[in-house]
């Protein structure tokens, strides 16, 4: 078969690489189209010679083009993904540097907190202008979004579908198998992909579990081996360990991605569950994990991600995209454990599936609002419908700071889409981010963001 598939973002030399490999292994497609949108043209003409050498390589051939005006991109599409940032760099710095001079610093600032919150102003219109192509020209197409931040953009996207089917996608849970390996011994078998491990086998030799919450801050809120409670024994790991390896007093991390997982096994000590996201993820929903007097998480093993070492990455991406694009680099063609490809698989495969999803609440997390964005396992249905999977309640220290969350997301959605300032002061307001800075001084750090970032905010400057 044939699929057609636009990629919004489509210059994203951070996420093609891997999703579009990804795509080249689906099972049972020999290709389609495959529609670029990105106003960078010098990153998006790289990902399109990419494509085209992946054409070469593989049995697949894939029309690859490059369009300009998204709708047209978007016209009878099968499935669309989104990797989009407006301002991009420029507008990012904005976000994570501006704060800053208030007292609030942020490690990677694409979630929550002030900067999670400017950058969801940019997102957020978009996101909602995209389902609104996409009913009009491509209705009852898949819409799979890595964009951040995730649960903002995720109910933007969802506010005026009605045959469009969002699925929010974050691959945190991938670390999952590291921590129960480590923890309870349920190791992933080697050459077993990540999917497999998570969905199938856990499942086979008697794990039932249930990750809830709302991205990059969901818990392990279940977890029986074989009818016997496990979470006992995780609250011992966490009261024996300070983190997941064995570095030694003298250990100084160099790397701003990588962590040792303190902070995760401090909130286990604390409150009795694991939250599953990396450490420079989790600080950001606390202040007391990252403030002036542990470094901003420096303590805790978690470095800033800085604006420049993001621009260089960005540099080194797209000359290894290059190198594809001419040969000089060889290609592997084996799926990199995202979900969109597992998800388009069981699409085009027309079967079930379990993944984990951000979705709109409808009662699989019992204690947090209908309506709101929340991150669980949820079921692919036969018939492309999502069942998301019961996870009960939410534990009472986890539920307090979620339900506080999806009550600033739903502020900052409405407050992005009509452009109105004091909704965007209230949540600015409500953010524990802002519990390192002076109350007074709120309104003019949201003066200075939207200055700063005014080109792309045309609803609050129309």
């Amino acid at each position: 078969m044939k699929i057609k598939l636009a990629v919004i973002g489509g210059g994203s030399v951070n996420w093609m690489r891997g999703l579009m490999k990804d795509v080249y292994t689906l099972d049972g497609v020999e290709g389609g189209e495959i529609r670029l949108v990105d106003p960078n043209t010098d990153h998006v003409t790289s990902v399109k010679n990419m494509l085209l050498k992946f054409n070469e390589l593989t049995d697949k051939n894939f029309e690859v083009s490059v369009v300009e005006d998204r709708k047209a991109a978007l016209a009878g599409c099968d499935f669309v993904l989104t990797t989009f940032s407006p301002g991009a760099m420029d507008a990012f710095f904005n976000d994570l540097e501006i704060p800053v001079r208030y007292g609030v610093r942020l490690p990677v600032s694409m979630t929550c907190g002030i900067s999670g919150i400017s950058a969801a102003l940019r997102t957020v219109p978009v996101a909602y202008e995209i389902t609104q192509d996409m009913e009009e020209v491509c209705p009852g197409a898949v819409l799979l979004n890595v964009t951040n931040p995730m649960t903002a953009v995720t109910k933007a996207f969802n506010l005026p579908a009605k045959t469009v089917t969002v699925y929010g996608i974050c691959h945190e849970i991938n670390k999952l198998g590291d921590y129960l390996g480590k923890i309870l011994g349920l190791n992933r078998p080697q050459g077993m992909g990540i999917g497999t491990y998570l969905y199938s086998y856990l499942n086979e030799i008697g794990f039932d579990y249930a990750v809830a919450g709302i991205n990059h801050y969901i818990w392990l809120v279940r977890a029986n081996l074989n009818g016997e409670d496990m979470l006992g024994k995780i609250r011992q790991f966490a009261e024996e360990h300070e983190g997941f390896l064995d570095l030694g007093p003298d250990y100084i991390p160099t790397d701003s991605y990588a962590n040792n997982g303190q902070a995760k096994l401090a909130l286990c000590r604390q409150f009795g569950y694991l939250p599953i996201p990396g450490d420079r993820h989790l600080i950001e929903f606390w202040p007391s994990l990252c403030n002036n007097q542990n470094g901003f998480g420096m303590e805790y093993g978690v470095l800033k991600t800085t604006v420049d070492s993001r621009r260089l990455d960005k540099v080194l991406q797209k000359q290894y995209i290059d190198r594809i694009a001419s040969g000089e680099e060889p290609v592997t063609f084996s799926r990199s454990g995202e979900e969109i490809v597992g998800i388009m698989q069981a699409y085009i495969d027309k079967r079930e599936m379990i993944t984990i999803c951000n979705r709109p609440n409808i009662g699989q997390i019992s204690n947090l609002p209908k309506g709101a964005i929340v991150e669980t396992l949820v079921k692919k249905e036969k018939d492309g419908s999502i069942t998301p999977l019961d996870a009960g309640e939410l534990p009472r220290p986890i539920h307090h700071l979620c339900y506080l969350h999806t009550g600033i997301n739903e502020t900052v959605v409405e407050a992005a889409l009509k452009g109105d300032r004091k909704l965007l002061i209230e949540a600015m307001s409500l953010d524990p981010s802002t519990g390192t800075m002076d109350f007074s001084r709120i309104p003019k750090l949201c003066d200075d963001l939207l200055r700063a970032n005014r080109k792309w905010l045309p609803r609050f400057f129309g």
